[in-house]
């Protein structure tokens, strides 16, 4: 499974990301899921990856 598609498992799962940070080519995105208070850390290294997870959570923004 790619990381795109655990973390849109993650969004359905109830997870926020909270903040995400660039170094070099590596996206670390950080996620809370605030029922829970759970806490995840996903990496990407694909940009086309981290670019598709703009686009969902731009997306899930326009739907609410």
């Amino acid at each position: 499974m790619s990381n795109f598609n655990t973390l849109k498992n993650l969004y359905e799962d109830g997870y926020r990301c909270i903040y995400y940070d660039k170094l070099e080519n590596n996206h670390t995105i950080y996620l809370k899921n605030f029922d829970s208070e759970n806490s995840k850390v996903v990496e990407l290294i694909d940009e086309n990856e981290f670019s598709q997870f703009q686009d969902y959570i731009n997306d899930l923004k326009v739907l609410n």
